[in-house]
C-alpha cells in the first residue's frame, strides 16, 4: 500500500467547496488530512450554479475534521486575512492548493472592459501569488526540502483561449508563477500545477460533449475527481522530487 505521507497535515483548498474544488477537498479528507475549505462569502456571489455561502459551509460540515474560511479575493488584503485566520485556528499550511478562479462572460474582445479584466486576474492570479508569498512567510528556512507544497489549478487551454481572453490571460500566468516560484522557494516549498482538460461539472451539454471527445484521446470528458487524484499526488510523499511542472490532466486533449 502507498503511503502518501498526508495523514494530519494542514490542506488550504481555495474554492474548495464546489466543482472540482469541492472533489480536492474531499480526496484530502479521505487520506486522512485536516482540510480548510475557502468559500466566497455572501449568498448571492458565493458561486457558479446557483452555490451560495451557506451551500458552503454545508459541504464543510460533511467533512470530517474540515473547517471552512470565507473571504473574497477581490478585495485588498485577502490573502494576508486568510493566511492569519487559518493559523490562528489550525497552526501552519503544509500543502495549499489555488483552485479558486473567476471567468467573467463578458470575456471577449468586443466585450473587454477594465472591471473584468482586473477581477479576473485579482482571483486567478494575483490571489495564488499573495497565498503563496503569505505561505512562503512562514514555512521556516532549515524546513526539510518539500514539506510544503503548492498546487496551482490552470486549464489546459492556458496556451491560448479565444473567448475568454482574461481568463486564458490569467492562466497562463499562473503557469509562469509556478515555474518562477519553484525556483525561488525550493528546497523549502515544492510548487506545480495541474492543467484540467474539459471537465463535466454541469455545465456540458450532452451535444457539446459529442463535439469534444473526438478531440480527447482517451474518449471521456473529466471528472472533478480526476483533477482532484492528481492534486493529491503532487502534494504526496511521491511526489517529493517533482517541483515546477505543469502537468496536463485532460486524457490527451490539445495533443
Amino acid at each position: 500500500m502507498i503511503d502518501p505521507g498526508l495523514s494530519q497535515k494542514t490542506i488550504l483548498v481555495t474554492g474548495g467547496a464546489t466543482n472540482i474544488g469541492a472533489a480536492i477537498s474531499r480526496a484530502f479528507a479521505e487520506q486522512g488530512a485536516r482540510v480548510v475549505v475557502h468559500y466566497p462569502p455572501g449568498e448571492a456571489s458565493a458561486g457558479p450554479h446557483g452555490h451560495t455561502a451557506s451551500d458552503a459551509r454545508a459541504f464543510v460540515s460533511s467533512l470530517p475534521g474540515a473547517m471552512g474560511i470565507a473571504e473574497d479575493f477581490l478585495t485588498p488584503g485577502a490573502a494576508g486575512r486568510l493566511m492569519e485566520t487559518l493559523e490562528k485556528r489550525v497552526g501552519a499550511v503544509d500543502v495549499l492548493i489555488n483552485n479558486a478562479a473567476l471567468a467573467n462572460e463578458a470575456d471577449t474582445f468586443g466585450s473587454l472592459d477594465d472591471t473584468g479584466m482586473e477581477q479576473t486576474l485579482r482571483v486567478n492570479t494575483m490571489a495564488p501569488a499573495l497565498l503563496i508569498a503569505e505561505m512562503s512567510r512562514r514555512v521556516p528556512e532549515n524546513a526539510p526540502p518539500g514539506s510544503a507544497s503548492v498546487v496551482n489549478i490552470s486549464t489546459d487551454a492556458a496556451r491560448g483561449f479565444p473567448g475568454q481572453v482574461s481568463y486564458g490571460m490569467s492562466k497562463a500566468a499562473l503557469e509562469s508563477l509556478t515555474r518562477g516560484a519553484a525556483v525561488d522557494l525550493g528546497p523549502r516549498i515544492r510548487v506545480n500545477a495541474v492543467a484540467p482538460g474539459p471537465i463535466q461539472t454541469g455545465w456540458m451539454d450532452d451535444r457539446l460533449i459529442s463535439q469534444v471527445i473526438p478531440g480527447i484521446p482517451l474518449k471521456r470528458v473529466g471528472d472533478p475527481t480526476d483533477i482532484a487524484d492528481a492534486c493529491v499526488f503532487l502534494a504526496s510523499h511521491q511526489a517529493r522530487w517533482i517541483t515546477g511542472q505543469v502537468i496536463q490532466v485532460a486524457g490527451g486533449h490539445w495533443l
